[in-house]
């Protein structure tokens, strides 16, 4: 039973949900720490390379030396200073700004520029103020889009987890569905070949086994018993003046003879190595494994005495009023190594001595007689 689960489609279905789902679910965390990687590296941006605060910051010390050596009133070389200061201008200068941003940043450049020609502190001053205010400005401007940017994240990755959410437990639904159908598909192929497989070795009327299933078993009843040491018997089994009775029944009566004879034989030989077969017409045939002669003889008496009991009515039969059967048996020893075809014709012969000496019995092979 392990075995037939382990190579059922069940088992490869319910691995198949198991990949998709963990692949989903392992997709989703990569996808989860992808987003927070992005937010580290807009941080970054932010108070990175991008935010300009540094180079105004490097403007504004610059600055501040000018001042400062102007305030000494000796003369100051200012030349380091003022290129550093047109350096850092530039770079900032030529970043993106607004039209608003842009006015404001074009006014200071003038001044910047001025200033350098004019030389005067005062002029200076009020540079440190402008770049302040900047600085001051772009600040502020970092924080509100560093805030938005969370804002947006923390609804971008709420919207996400309610995706996937919603995409596994649909794709959970829609992954049971198809298992449901193509399990109930394969139960329904199941229960159809094995019911093929029943019918393919069943005779339709009797539901005893039929001819093509007992060419199988008794060919490999010698094999089977020399396996396991075991003595074997086979059983022929025909119903006396059967012919005549159809004749007078009609055969409709016939076939439901043949299904209680069958029906008796198949509850008397119920045990696990008893096999009850249908050989043709009203012809019946039995295979038995590990059985004595003695068993086989009591068998045989048991038989003879249960089809009695059913008190068919059989008005043209020769010998009594009721139907009876004839039987011919064998034993076959281990490792005697006789032939299936052997055993059969030598059955067969059993049969033919129990019809000859009367019907209503049984004989059983002992060898030439």
């Amino acid at each position: 039973m392990i075995n037939n689960f382990l190579k059922s489609t069940t088992l490869k279905l319910i691995i198949l949900v198991c990949t998709v789902l963990a692949t989903l679910i392992f997709s989703s965390l990569l996808f989860n720490t992808q987003i927070d990687n992005l937010k580290k590296q807009v941080d970054n941006i932010y108070f990175g390379n991008l935010i300009p605060i540094v180079k105004l910051q490097i403007i504004l010390d610059n600055y501040q030396k000018i001042i400062s050596c102007k305030t000494n009133k000796h003369p100051c070389i200012i030349d380091e200073e003022k290129k550093n200061i047109l350096q850092e201008w530039n770079y900032y200068n030529q970043a993106f700004k607004n039209k608003d941003e842009r006015v404001v940043v074009d006014t200071i450049n003038e001044e910047i520029y001025a200033t350098f020609n004019e030389n005067n502190i005062q002029k200076f001053k009020n540079i440190l103020v402008r770049v302040d205010f900047l600085i001051q400005y772009e600040t502020q401007v970092a924080f509100k889009e560093r805030k938005k940017f969370v804002e947006d994240y923390e609804n971008m990755k709420r919207y996400l987890f309610y995706s996937i959410v919603v995409i596994l437990f649909v794709s959970f639904i829609v992954i049971v569905f198809i298992i449901f159908q193509i399990i109930k598909k394969d139960k329904q192929l199941t229960v159809l070949n094995k019911k093929y497989k029943i019918d393919s070795i069943t005779d339709s009327m009797t539901k005893l086994y039929n001819r093509k299933y007992f060419d199988t078993i008794f060919d490999n009843m010698p094999f089977i018993s020399n396996a396991n040491n075991w003595k074997c018997a086979f059983i022929m089994i025909d119903i006396d003046y059967f012919k005549q009775y159809n004749d007078t029944y009609g055969h409709d009566m016939g076939d439901e003879t043949l299904k209680k004879v069958a029906t008796t034989l198949k509850k008397y030989f119920d045990k696990k190595y008893e096999f009850v077969f249908r050989l043709g017409g009203e012809e019946f045939g039995v295979v038995l494994f590990d059985i004595t002669e003695d068993s086989l003889e009591n068998c045989l008496k048991d038989m003879n005495y249960k089809i009695l009991e059913l008190e068919i009515e059989h008005k043209n039969s020769k010998i009594l009023d009721i139907v009876s059967i004839s039987m011919g048996a064998i034993i076959y020893e281990p490792h005697t190594y006789v032939s299936a075809n052997k055993l059969y014709k030598q059955a067969d012969e059993c049969l033919y001595k129990s019809k000859e000496n009367g019907r209503n019995q049984y004989h059983i092979y002992k060898g030439k007689e």
